[in-house]
């Protein structure tokens, strides 16, 4: 079929509009398919920043915490001895020289073995449940179980407690004195607010010079109230009212925490 002027104009005017609108839809559609995939993209990143923000959030609370937790050790670790002062062996010596000055004792020898690391013990009762069998056949409603229960949950407790590993000195000492000066020296090296503790004790002479007086057919004076020493003269021998100690004591220490650096640099 043949087309006349007119129809081709129509036919001309008709694809020019086909390929304008073919030129148009198609970026639309690319556009559109584009604007999905950034609002899936932009879902994404504002989900990640509401995650940072409310990390963000926490930090000033994080920061509170680690600082609380630091002041808490700081606080526990109080009680133990420096590691520098137990390293320094003067440092160490005038510690207890000073107790023994004003308990009245003199100290003969002091050692500082070497430091080893060591588990510290926790101090508790351990219960044997011997009456079970018998308390079961009474405990009908089971309180009398309850009761027992709770009488014995702290030891319990400390019993299952992991044990720290602390720094473990022990020192050993040799002293000389009175009964009563030597007693006061031990109560003095107890009532220590560090991290101190007496294993041993071994007294050379328990009587303080009176068998050794009666086995010389001597009379030793009575110990003023004091504890001062006093002495009686056998034959070429003078014997007074001290006996030598030997002591052994453990002093714990710890490696105290670095500060934590929690600002935001």
């Amino acid at each position: 079929m043949k087309l006349n002027y007119r129809d081709k104009i129509i036919a001309g005017v008709l694809l020019a509009i086909i390929i304008l609108l073919v030129g148009f839809f198609v970026p639309v559609k690319n556009q559109i398919k584009k604007n999905k995939a950034d609002k899936a993209t932009l879902a994404e990143r504002q989900e990640v920043k509401a995650d940072y923000e409310k990390k963000i959030a926490q930090i000033p609370k994080l920061q509170e915490s680690i600082r609380s937790i630091y002041n808490s050790a700081k606080d526990t670790t109080k009680i133990f001895v420096p590691v520098e002062d137990v390293k320094n062996q003067v440092l160490l010596d005038k510690y207890m020289q000073k107790y023994a000055d004003e308990c009245h004792v003199r100290i003969l020898n002091l050692e500082l073995k070497e430091s080893t690391v060591s588990p510290i013990d926790y101090y508790f009762y351990d219960e044997k449940d011997k009456f079970k069998d018998i308390r079961s056949q009474a405990d009908i409603n089971g309180n009398l179980q309850a009761e027992y229960d709770a009488s014995v949950a702290g030891s319990v407790a400390l019993s299952q407690r992991a044990k720290e590993n602390v720094i473990k000195n022990q020192y050993g000492l040799k002293i000389i004195g009175t009964k009563k000066n030597v007693w006061k020296y031990l109560e003095a090296i107890k009532k220590i607010d560090n991290a101190v503790v007496i294993n041993s004790v071994n007294i050379t002479d328990f009587t303080f010079g009176k068998d050794a007086a009666k086995k010389a057919n001597v009379q030793l004076p009575d110990s003023p109230e004091d504890g001062a020493e006093v002495s009686v003269q056998a034959e070429n021998k003078e014997i007074t009212n001290t006996s030598d100690v030997q002591i052994v004591i453990s002093i714990y220490s710890v490696i105290e925490m670095e500060e934590p650096d929690v600002e935001l640099k």
